[in-house]
């Protein structure tokens, strides 16, 4: 997995990539979005078969966030805040794969859902470094000549899900799961000078990375609301909440789209947040965009 680097707060992005301040922030991670929804059709399946549908898919999330790394030998043992702000598409973007799987057998079904992206050198901001005793020290901003970061990570979620409802305007379907996080951040930063100050320390010049795994349990609902009368038109919705290693997690999408006789075209906007805190690395963590994909009915 492509490591991507993640320091202070990922700054106003440039032309040159995607979530270049956010760096391999972007992750993430992950990250593994539940959106297989949008393959049920509001028509009766065939309660003695399996059906099954497969819908690649391209996201363009903006990431922001916060991390804490671990104290190292160029912290002064102290732990490293560093910010994210919120990043334009495609800005520092290395490497983007994304899949939905979907399996279903009459009005139960089972989706999976799986991302990785690397991001690669984005400009970002030091927050704070540790001291003795537990304080944290701002690190002033005109002390940090160079700060950038990356962050790269997988997402993985699988959850079953069953039709509770099937009516003409719709279907509403209960799902529960889980949904993992894998996610490896860094940030390398060069000061003005070496910054020691209320028993802070900071090297002139120096780095941290640090790697992170978020397993988490969902709860939550799926669908589509009919447009047309004969179904081919429908907003696809997904609304789930999850808790374990994070405090919470939410992640929700809806869109609009097309069903054909080989599969479904869905454009939609999709949200995911993790709020952890402590002294994880990851403190909190926001990826949001618009998606693409294409749902293949096998």
């Amino acid at each position: 997995m492509r490591k991507v680097r993640l320091a202070g707060r990922f700054g106003a992005p440039d032309s040159k990539g995607l979530c270049a301040n956010l760096g391999r922030h972007c992750l993430g991670s992950a990250i593994v979005l539940a959106v297989a929804a949008g393959s049920a059709h509001a028509a009766p399946t065939d309660a003695e078969g399996w059906q099954f549908a497969v819908a690649p898919y391209l996201w363009l999330p903006n990431v922001s966030g916060a991390l804490r790394f671990s104290g190292s030998s160029s912290t002064g043992g102290g732990n490293l805040d560093v910010g994210a702000g919120p990043d334009s598409y495609l800005q520092n973007l290395q490497f983007v794969l994304m899949l939905q799987v979907e399996a279903s057998k009459g009005d139960w079904s089972v989706l999976a859902d799986a991302i990785y992206l690397d991001f690669s050198r984005q400009q970002t901001t030091l927050k704070s470094v540790g001291a003795e005793g537990g304080t944290r020290v701002v690190v002033p901003r005109d002390v940090a000549t160079d700060v950038n970061s990356g962050l790269s990570g997988g997402l993985f979620a699988l959850a079953g899900s069953y039709t509770a409802l099937r009516a003409p305007w719709g279907t509403v379907m209960p799902l529960g799961g889980l949904r993992y996080l894998n996610l490896s951040a860094n940030a390398n930063w060069t000061l003005s000078a070496t910054f020691n100050q209320q028993g802070a320390t900071l090297a002139r010049q120096g780095g941290v990375s640090q790697t992170a795994n978020i397993v988490d349990g969902i709860v939550g609902m799926r669908g589509r609301i009919n447009l047309s009368s004969s179904g081919k038109w429908y907003v696809p919705y997904y609304l789930d909440f999850g808790t374990g290693s994070s405090r919470y997690t939410v992640q929700a999408y809806g869109g609009a789209a097309y069903a054909a006789r080989w599969g479904d075209v869905q454009l939609s906007y999709r949200y995911i947040t993790y709020q952890l805190g402590g002294n994880q690395l990851v403190q909190r963590l926001t990826l949001k965009g618009p998606m693409l994909s294409v749902v293949f009915r096998l």
